[in-house]
């Protein structure tokens, strides 16, 4: 997904109230395997980094795919309706799991 699409997604979700465990969302970037523990912000402001406490900054058009969770299937279903309204977003949920995997590549 480009910079450009990442950061519309970002900056909606920011301003949203939906709710997530903000402190349990993940990221996966093309280069390595691990999951990083990422904030859903937009670091810079121009869509080309996302906020990470723990290995600092990753570039969004890096990210091969978040993975959010949710207490509650209403709050899944509200960032779900979120994303269709976007749009061009390529995502799975697990309603088992109240998880939704959202992709910038697939």
């Amino acid at each position: 997904m480009s910079n450009a699409k990442w950061s519309k997604l970002l900056k909606a979700i920011a301003e949203s109230d939906i709710k997530y465990i903000a402190s349990e969302v993940l990221a996966k970037d093309l280069v390595c395997d691990t999951l990083w523990h990422i904030l859903l912000a937009d670091y810079l402001g121009n869509g080309k980094y996302t906020a990470d406490g723990i290995a600092g900054a990753i570039r969004t058009k890096n990210i091969e795919y978040v993975i959010i969770p949710f207490e509650s299937i209403n709050e899944l279903s509200r960032m779900k309706d979120l994303i269709e309204k976007i749009g061009k977003s390529e995502y799975d949920i697990d309603n088992e799991k109240l998880i939704i995997k959202i992709f910038g590549y697939r």
